[in-house]
């Protein structure tokens, strides 16, 4: 959408594991909402059970710390028990932005 913005970067968590992703290689990541208590897991619970599209906006670098960028994913229902996933957008957080 037209305008969209990602969360302040202060508001992103580490993940417990880094992830190297060589060049021009594909790659992955992986989460998980461990803690019950915590803010964000009912709205993820409720999206799954009811089988609704979702975003996931994911902070990440080079092995330096540098070129962040927040690539927003986007996590939609497919068939009765499936999901599929893309990125449809990025942010360039240390350098302009393309666009």
């Amino acid at each position: 959408e037209p305008g969209a913005t990602h969360a302040p970067i202060e508001e992103f968590r580490r993940l417990v594991i880094d992830l190297y992703i060589a060049p021009g290689e594909p790659g992955y990541w992986e989460s998980a909402i461990r803690d019950g208590d915590d803010a964000m897991r009912p709205p993820v619970e409720s999206a799954i059970r009811e089988r609704r599209p979702f975003t996931i906006d994911v902070l990440y670098g080079d092995q330096e710390g540098g070129q962040r960028v927040v690539s927003r994913f986007i996590v939609v229902p497919a068939g009765d028990d499936s999901w599929y996933t893309q990125t449809g957008r990025h942010w360039n957080i240390d350098r302009p932005d393309p666009r």
